[in-house]
């Protein structure tokens, strides 16, 4: 009740007033990963939360989104860049050594590159799941 008639007080003196409420400003990353060869290969992934900021409003966790979400276009964008490398160097390494062979003769399957988005939430780590390790 207190809190109540506080609140309103507050909002008659202050015309823009904002009820606080926290939120979240989570970094997530996706791992992606070779599950196995049936039904010609499948990949699954994991969602892991790197780094997070507690926001007192919606306002503050916006403008805080809009700037990290250029930092995950930037890191997904190396990433996928190291992956490619990587990806060359092997194809490379195989048409030196063994020109008629295929590079999964010699390396195992690739996962895949990892992507970073940005999410606001409730709960820091709200999104974080680990992928299936076993064909369904």
């Amino acid at each position: 009740m207190r809190d109540t008639y506080v609140r309103a007080a507050f909002e008659q003196v202050v015309s823009d007033a904002q009820t606080a409420k926290s939120s979240y400003v989570s970094l997530y990353v996706k791992l992606p990963y070779y599950g196995g060869p049936e039904e010609g290969g499948w990949w699954g992934y994991d969602l892991e939360l790197v780094s997070y900021r507690k926001c007192s409003n919606d306002v503050e966790a916006r403008a805080i989104q809009d700037q990290v979400e250029n930092l995950a276009e930037q890191l997904s964008e190396q990433s996928r860049q190291r992956f490619n490398e990587q990806c060359a160097r092997e194809v490379e390494w195989v048409e030196e050594r063994d020109p008629m062979a295929e590079a999964s003769d010699y390396f195992p399957e690739v996962d895949g590159e990892e992507s970073y988005w940005v999410v606001t939430e409730s709960r820091p780590g709200s999104l974080v799941s680990q992928g299936s390790r076993h064909y369904e």
